[in-house]
C-alpha cells in the first residue's frame, strides 16, 4: 500500500512541475510576442585540430553553453549571449529570468551530434527541482563570431511547446 501511495504522489509531483514548466515557458511565451528575430551573423568554422574538426572539443563547448543557459546564476545579460539572436529575443530572455521558477529549472545535454562544423544536434532533459519534466527533447547549437551558441530554433521551440501545451494554437511571434 505505501508503495502504490508513493506512485501516485510522485506522479502527483511530476505532472504539478510538468504544469509548472509549461507555465514558466508560457510566461516567457507572452514577452517573445512583442519581440522579432533579427537575421543572424555569419558563422565561422570552429577551430579544427590539424585539419579536421575536433567533434570532442566543439561537444565539451555546446554543453558548456547549455549547462549556463540553463543555469539560475547565469545573468540575464550573459545568457543572452549565449544565445543566437540573443538581443532581439531578449524579451522572452527577460520573462523567462524574471519568473521565479527559472532557479529551479536545469537542462542536461546527454547528447551532441554535428551535421555540420557550425551546427549542432543536442539530445536534453529539462529539469525542475533536479526532476526530469522533459525528457530526450532535440534542439540545436550554432557555432557564430568564435563560439558555440544555444540556437534561437531551440527556445522558440520550448515556447511553442508551451503554447500547445496551454491550449493555445498561435504562432509565437518572433519565432517565424
Amino acid at each position: 500500500m505505501n508503495g502504490t501511495y508513493s506512485a501516485q504522489a510522485r506522479a502527483a509531483r511530476h505532472g504539478r512541475a510538468a504544469s509548472a514548466l509549461v507555465a514558466l515557458l508560457a510566461a516567457a511565451t507572452m514577452a517573445a510576442c512583442s519581440s522579432s528575430t533579427s537575421p543572424s551573423s555569419g558563422s565561422t568554422t570552429p577551430a579544427t585540430s590539424g585539419g579536421t574538426f575536433n567533434t570532442a572539443s566543439a561537444a565539451s563547448e555546446v554543453k558548456q553553453t547549455w549547462t549556463a543557459f540553463f543555469s539560475k546564476t547565469t545573468p540575464i545579460a550573459q545568457k543572452e549571449a549565449l544565445l543566437q539572436n540573443g538581443q532581439a529575443m531578449a524579451g522572452a530572455m527577460q520573462a523567462f529570468s524574471s519568473n521565479p521558477m527559472v532557479s529551479e529549472v536545469t537542462a542536461n545535454v546527454s547528447n551532441v551530434t554535428f551535421p555540420s562544423p557550425d551546427k549542432a544536434d543536442v539530445t536534453y532533459s529539462i529539469l525542475l527541482n533536479g526532476q526530469v519534466v522533459e525528457n530526450s527533447m532535440a534542439g540545436n547549437a550554432v557555432y557564430q563570431d568564435g563560439k558555440w551558441l544555444v540556437a534561437d530554433t531551440t527556445l522558440c521551440g520550448l515556447l511553442q511547446l508551451a503554447e500547445s501545451q496551454s491550449g493555445s494554437s498561435a504562432a509565437v511571434p518572433g519565432c517565424g
